[in-house]
């Protein structure tokens, strides 16, 4: 008796196993567009499932979606307080085009999981703006916010280009990121083997690094700078008025320009070059 008890409770796990992994489907390689309308509110994207977004700031909330014809009714938009939702309701091995050209009024924050991708072609201009990106996402981003935020992990990356006088940014996993910033106030924090290459200015930055972080910032010119770094990261740093530095472990800082330098820690076989 307690053996065809186990076996039932064994059988009963991996009826509820099987029923939560999502149908597969194929594309059928017919290509089709359909337009949809969404309700006003929408302040966020939330993209999962290997999606494309084109997204562009508008006068209205809605969609065009490009894919094959059999996968028009697998790509799912839900919105949940001012949330916009895009994924599918089914798992999708093959398609010929999974695109999505949004159309929004006011979009400060998207979300990327799953392998999706959002660029926007042309200026999205709000007062505050958030883009976390994940899982083998990538983005590509034209912005002009007050205070700007980028949140990359899970190997994902892609550029960013923004006018902002706050700008915040934290990187961890296999990310990388490019792009032109310019800022007043710019917060780094790298770890892991996360890279950054950034291009244009800011007034101040202040900057942390752990793991194998790799900050290529020469080309990101800066009047103040402070730098914390430890295990194996490195910095490239191009400051014009002063540079605060601790360094420790393996850590290297290589100086372009010629600020004044205020070493608070240099410990263990860390360096500062002069370039």
């Amino acid at each position: 008796m307690k053996n065809i008890f186990g076996l039932g409770i064994t059988l009963a796990l991996l009826t509820t196993s099987c029923g939560a992994q999502q149908s597969k489907i194929k594309g059928d390689r017919d290509v089709i567009s359909v337009n949809g309308t969404l309700q006003t509110g929408i302040n966020t994207i939330e993209v999962d499932n290997d999606i494309e977004v084109e997204l562009v700031q508008a006068k209205s909330n809605d969609y065009i979606l490009t894919t094959d014809r059999n996968l028009i009714s697998v790509v799912d938009f839900k919105v949940k307080d001012s949330v916009l939702h895009i994924n599918t309701n089914m798992k999708i091995t093959r398609s010929k085009k999974l695109e999505v050209y949004l159309k929004l009024q006011n979009p400060q924050h998207i979300v990327l999981k799953g392998d999706s991708d959002l660029k926007t072609p042309g200026q999205i201009e709000v007062p505050y703006f958030t883009a976390t990106a994940m899982s083998d996402s990538q983005i590509d981003l034209n912005i002009t916010s007050k205070k700007t935020r980028i949140n990359l992990s899970e190997k994902a990356g892609g550029e960013v280009n923004t006018k902002t006088r706050e700008l915040e940014i934290k990187m961890s996993g296999r990310t990388d990121l490019d792009g032109k910033f310019t800022a007043t106030e710019t917060f780094l924090t790298m770890s892991d083997n996360s890279e950054f290459n950034p291009r244009g200015k800011s007034e101040t930055l202040n900057l942390t690094l752990t793991g194998k972080a790799d900050y290529k910032g020469d080309d990101f010119d800066i009047k103040e700078a402070m730098l914390t770094l430890s295990d194996r990261s490195s910095s490239g740093i191009s400051a014009s008025d002063k540079l605060m530095v601790s360094a420790q472990d393996n850590a290297i800082v290589n100086v372009y320009g010629k600020p004044e330098i205020n070493v608070k820690a240099l410990n263990d076989d860390a360096q500062i070059n002069k370039r």
